[in-house]
């Protein structure tokens, strides 16, 4: 397990609630770069605008206290494929996600870490992203789950049951493409993943969630196989985990050998 590695999730104010929830998030936007609050100024939906600043303030936070820096001193910059990183590349590699009300930051020192979180239910029916999100290998395992006395070849069943199941692979998946640092691309389908294992870590994850405690890196790894050897090659070294979530939600975590 790695010894450098820190998860934290952060949970997001609900922008719907009282002035003192809005004076909260004008805090910590105080806390960012003038290029950061003009990103935020440009998002839309203040729901977004609450997940950028909170999430991204407790990067900085986190980032200013293991470099010993003031969190506004931290310098980001983007790489070649659009990914944040310090500044000269810098000692440390970091990782951020954030859907509905929580957000989720990673951050080692040796290696490329990726993580990822999502509401269960954020695609009710995920039929239509069968063939662009799942290996073949991965479309069977659905296929036993959803109907064990089914033959392979009874084709895509009503996939809503599975939704929570769905969701939980594509988190692991975008951890690994996150943790690559080249973005998802076309590779979904050449990633397989082991959905038994996914179904059983996540009917018994071990550990309940606990907002008040530092999460701990789960010891049950998800196994996986790449079809295309390029991709193989580069996530030579992955290891998957599914991560103990807020209720409702799936995340998880993916790390590679640094370089």
């Amino acid at each position: 397990m790695p010894m450098s590695l820190t998860l934290q999730f952060v949970r997001i104010a609900d922008t719907s609630g009282a002035s003192a929830q809005a004076a909260s998030l004008l805090d910590l936007a105080a806390r960012l770069t003038p290029d950061e609050r003009a990103r935020m100024a440009r998002l839309l939906r203040e729901d977004d605008r609450a997940r950028f600043v909170t999430v991204r303030s407790a990067l900085r936070e986190a980032l200013g206290r293991e470099l010993g820096v003031p969190p506004g001193s931290v310098a980001l910059e983007t790489d070649a494929h659009g990914r944040p990183r310090l500044a000269g590349g810098g000692p440390l590699d970091f990782n951020v996600s954030h859907a509905g009300r929580w957000g989720l930051l990673a951050y080692a020192r040796d290696m490329q870490v990726g993580v990822d979180i999502e509401r269960l239910d954020a695609v009710a029916d995920p039929g239509p992203l069968w063939d662009v999100c799942l290996h073949a290998a991965e479309k069977d395992a659905l296929v036993r789950l959803a109907a064990p006395s089914a033959g392979r070849n009874t084709g895509i069943p009503p996939l809503s049951p599975l939704s929570p199941l769905f969701h939980r692979l594509w988190c692991l998946k975008e951890a690994a493409f996150k943790a690559l640092g080249t973005g998802l691309q076309d590779g979904l389908t050449l990633l397989r993943l082991d959905v038994a294992a996914i179904s059983r870590v996540a009917a018994d994850p071990g550990t309940d969630f606990d907002a008040t405690r530092p999460p701990v890196v789960p010891s049950s790894a998800i196994a996986w196989q790449a079809d295309d050897a390029g991709l193989a090659r580069a996530l030579q070294g992955l290891e998957l985990r599914l991560l103990p979530a807020p209720p409702g939600y799936g995340a998880a975590l993916a790390w590679l050998p640094r370089g």
